[in-house]
């Protein structure tokens, strides 16, 4: 794992939890999470992650969290490549090692909804979304 060092005046940051959208159509991430252990994740402009982060996965065919992942390593070239249906999108990414899978019905997207989950709101990925994320971190 490559974890990240710090610099020199650099100060600590807590690490932070996002809620991404899964989009199984596109790509199996279910079966890479299980062969692989891990799924690498698109670098763009609306999910800045950085190591050590807690990502949950909203999986689309299920329409609920099932996945805690952590953010291992950045940067990298994609590994998953054989489990997407489309083409994935060309460029670096992340890498989001399996940490947990949830299999209850407490996060489904009618809960999530009652705990500030917005429609529509999944288009990018969500990281100041308090009440919601502190809800998903107390069911994992």
């Amino acid at each position: 794992m490559n974890y990240r060092t710090m610099r020199p005046n650099e100060t600590m940051k807590e690490d932070r939890t996002w809620l991404i959208l899964a989009q199984e159509g596109k790509c199996k991430h279910t079966n890479a999470i299980r062969k692989l252990g891990f799924i690498n994740w698109r670098k763009k402009s609306n999910a800045r992650f950085a190591i050590k982060d807690t990502v949950y996965l909203f999986m689309s065919d299920s329409r609920s969290v099932r996945y805690k992942m952590m953010v291992t390593d950045q940067d990298c070239k994609r590994e998953d490549q054989k489990f997407w249906i489309e083409t994935p999108r060309e460029g670096l990414t992340y890498k989001l090692k399996f940490l947990e899978e949830y299999k209850g019905k407490l996060l489904s997207e009618a809960e999530l909804e009652k705990h500030g989950l917005k429609h529509n709101s999944m288009q990018n990925a969500i990281c100041n979304n308090k009440p919601l994320l502190d809800y998903i971190q107390s069911i994992f």
